[in-house]
């Protein structure tokens, strides 16, 4: 390896060469890996001998499947060809009387008992039956527990619509067939308990081929799978699904541990397609029609079985055929066997599965591998021995030093980093004084840091995600009147008023996620309260940061007591202006209306239009001075409202219609999209009218000419809101200004905004109102499209609606009262 030099360039020598011994010592464990793959072959080869027996019993199932449907095939052959057929047949061609009623019943007696001797002979048949081109039962004969019985006539049924019996009268004389496996049904519904059948059918005929109708055995496939299961031996198990998937026999084997099978899904015993391939993902690829043994999990396609069944005229029957493939996963062991009854339809077959699982088929190795892992806990013990004596020499210096590093974090000096083998001269020499250096390097700039805490003139402190207060600076502690012991460790809301405290805790939780960011980006209001108890007006911009994957929170103050004082300064200077300027201009205004009206005719054009423009200026100056008023009232919380209840829908009606006449003065057309049904509010009638006409004021004055202002109200009955909305297709907001729209005296274009009239108060008293009554002011733009401004209030139940128009009384209650009576 070639030389490391420290930061002097000093040469040293590498600490390869020492843990290279550890490297031999750890050779030892090669026994270990003997170990475990001598349990391995041991594995493998039971694995072999127990997919040879999973082969022979797969073999064994489908075998024994095919045969119980064979016998069930020559059965209902044999039953075609027996002559009561023949005998029903001919009595059917004598005039209908009483004697071909009588030699038909009795050939019908003798069939019946063909059939009970069959059934009980056959102890897998469930139902024999005789079904005429009707499609109605002539005899059945019918198993229930080990009873055997004939039906009675009345009890017969009408089975002209299942898909077995029409597709079996409509077949060629002699054919045999197979029909899928489902529950057993009567009278149309499935039977309790439920029973698995398999139906096996044949046309009968008589010697002239005269029809008669069609033969059906129903095998008990419940049973004939019970029987199976106890031919099968333990650990082994086997599964039995059908085409499609379903589950027509489910492990009873535990393979919760090895398998996402979930056999409370499974409802007796069907399953869909989905639940099997997720259960069975490595044996569901043998649910394809074609099946190549290549698959992921499949090791050989060991076999092909044929069996052909006999017709009663010697045809052979159709043809069943299982293939049987090998399967092998982490899971389990299994063979799979494809068995068709009819080789004319191969997108009929049952898939029979045998299989073991690899925990239950392993469990004789466990002796092994305990031994094994005895013997590995010896070897780590002397590995481990060997390790400790030879890594101490090298660790001792770097646990010196982490002991070291942690004083230091406890506000030791750096010089604590100096601990024995700083001089070394390999590479635990180069890092104990690499770390020095970076600690000395750290302390200084920690020094620079606090130095410019302490001398900033804004108070400042941080926080951690708890709440609890991390670091201040000399200016916190003097405008809050603590020391700063008192506020290290203290949760911040020991500075707050009683609202912010309750909702801090919640405000960290849902700012402490997400990405480093700028909470209260650019700044917001606050009152916090000082030691002595006062309160005290603060401007609070607050940030968020993650140091070593902790989110903190800094928070820069500004005192806003003196602001304060020069902002209620102004606000008195301009509510008393506004006050001694309404009475003389509401004189003068007086005055000009009179001169308008007595002296107009008389005057030259001049003078007509100078008293215009006169007049004009004073009903803006007006309006400008009522809108201040407003606003004064507004921020003293001295603006008293009327609240009453009424429908919005109409109220709109007349509010445009009142607006109509100015938006004809800009060119601008109006439109109301209103729902049919009533929509009713708890409000000031007044103030909603103010706020309403003051937002198509605006969108009239910024819509182009020949313009549309489009006013609407949507409810939404499941949130309990109602939305006013006044859109316009003007040039939209700038994006520069969006910030401001709502703030006092704010214009756009100050030019342009004098040009179409308004003070820049109207938003502002507007959004005031509207917080006023519960509610929300709000505006959608985009640039060269539009500008929408929405109002959101509740709407009032239809119950409060009732009794706020029963109460007949002057005074009408708040909304807070309203809703708290509800």
């Amino acid at each position: 390896m070639e030389p490391i030099s420290d930061k002097q360039g000093n040469h040293t020598r590498s600490i390869f060469a020492p843990f290279l011994v550890i490297a031999v010592g750890l050779v030892l464990c090669t026994s270990v890996f003997v170990g475990f793959w001598q349990i391995w072959q041991n594995e493998k080869a039971n694995i072999a001998y127990e997919d040879e027996r999973l082969q022979f019993a797969v073999q064994r199932l489908s075998q024994d499947l095919k045969t119980v449907v064979e016998d069930a095939a020559r059965s209902v052959a044999m039953l075609g060809g027996t002559p009561p057929i023949q005998g029903i047949l001919n009595a059917r061609k004598e005039p209908l009387h009483e004697k071909a009623m009588a030699e038909e019943a009795v050939w019908k007696d003798r069939l019946a008992q063909i059939f009970l001797s069959l059934a009980d002979s056959e102890r897998n048949l469930l139902q024999v039956r005789l079904i005429g081109m009707d499609g109605r039962e002539m005899i059945r004969v019918n198993r229930i527990g080990e009873q055997i019985a004939r039906v009675e006539e009345p009890l017969l049924q009408d089975k002209s619509r299942r898909a077995y019996v029409s597709q079996t009268l409509q077949s060629p004389k002699g054919r045999i067939s197979y029909f899928g496996i489902d529950h057993n049904r009567e009278l149309g519904l499935i039977e309790e308990p439920h029973i698995f059948v398999m139906r096996v059918a044949t046309r009968v005929s008589g010697a002239g081929d005269e029809p008669l109708g069609m033969i059906v055995v129903n095998i008990n496939m419940s049973k004939v799978i019970a029987d199976l299961h106890d031919a099968i031996r333990a650990p082994q198990d086997f599964i039995l699904v059908n085409e499609q998937g379903d589950y027509l026999r489910k492990p009873t084997i535990d393979l919760a541990d090895i398998t996402s099978l979930n056999l409370s899904r499974a409802n007796n015993g069907s399953r869909a397609l989905l639940d099997f391939m997720t259960d069975f993902p490595d044996l569901a690829q043998y649910l394809a029609p074609d099946v190549s043994g290549n698959g992921e999990n499949t090791q050989e396609a060991s076999s092909s079985e044929r069996s052909v069944g006999v017709s009663r005229n010697g045809r052979a029957l159709s043809p069943s055929v299982a293939y049987t493939h090998s399967v092998r996963n982490e899971k389990y062991v299994a063979r799979t066997s494809r068995i068709h009854f009819d080789h004319s339809d191969p997108d009929q077959f049952l898939l029979a599965v045998t299989l073991t699982p690899k925990a239950q088929l392993l469990a004789q190795n466990r002796e092994m591998q305990k031994q094994v892992i005895l013997f590995t806990g010896l070897l780590t013990l002397v590995g481990a021995i060997i390790a400790f004596l030879l890594t101490h020499h090298f660790v001792k210096p770097l646990r010196k030093l982490t002991d070291a590093a942690r004083q230091l974090s406890l506000g030791a000096s750096v010089d604590s980093l100096k601990v024995d083998g700083e001089n070394r001269p390999d590479e635990i020499g180069v890092l104990l004084r690499s770390v020095y250096d970076m600690a000395s390097s750290l302390e200084e700039k920690q020094k620079s840091l606090k130095a410019i805490l302490a001398t900033a003139q804004n108070p400042i402190l941080m926080i951690n995600q708890s709440g609890l207060i991390s670091e201040v600076n000399e200016a916190t502690v003097n405008l809050f009147g603590f020391s700063r012991r008192e506020l290290i460790g203290r949760n911040i809301s020991m500075l707050m008023n009683e609202h912010d405290r309750m909702h801090h805790d919640g405000y960290l939780r849902n700012h402490g996620k997400g990405p480093v960011s700028r909470i209260c980006d650019g700044g917001c209001e606050a009152t916090a309260v000082r030691k002595d108890g006062s309160t005290i007006q603060i401007h609070l911009a607050v940030s968020k940061l993650i140091i070593k994957g902790e989110v903190y929170f800094t928070g820069i103050m500004t005192d806003l007591t003196d602001l304060k004082k020069v902002d209620r300064l102004k606000s008195e200077f301009v509510s008393t202006v506004s006050h001694e300027l309404r009475t003389p201009l509401t004189s003068i205004k007086g005055a000009l209306g009179l001169i308008r009206t007595t002296s107009a005719d008389s005057l030259p054009d001049h003078a007509r239009k100078m008293l215009d423009i006169a007049t004009s200026n004073c009903e803006r100056l007006a309006v400008l001075i009522n809108d201040i008023l407003d606003l004064e009232k507004i921020e003293a919380g001295k603006l008293s409202y009327d609240f009453e209840a009424f429908d919005v829908v109409p109220f709109l009606e007349e509010v445009l219609e009142t607006n109509r006449a100015f938006g004809k003065q800009f060119g601008v057309s109006f439109h109301l999209d209103c729902p049919a049904e009533p929509i009713w509010v708890f409000a000031d009638r007044s103030r909603m009218e103010q706020v309403v006409t003051n937002l198509i004021s605006n969108a009239v004055k910024y819509s182009p000419q020949n313009g549309l202002v489009i006013l609407s109200v949507a409810a939404d009955t499941e949130m309990g809101r109602l939305r006013i909305a006044v859109r316009d297709f003007g040039d939209g907001i700038a994006e520069d200004f969006r910030d401001r729209v709502f703030e006092k005296f704010a214009q756009a274009d100050s030019s342009d905004t004098r040009a179409r009239g308004g003070t820049g108060l109207g938003l502002a008293i507007s959004r005031e109102i509207i917080k006023a009554h519960s509610g929300s002011l709000d505006f959608e733009t985009e640039t060269g499209a539009g500008t929408t401004f929405f109002i959101n209030l509740d709407i009032l139940p239809e119950e409060k609606v009732a009794l706020q128009l029963l109460a007949d009384r002057p005074a009408s209650p708040s909304p807070a009262s309203l809703r708290a009576s509800g």
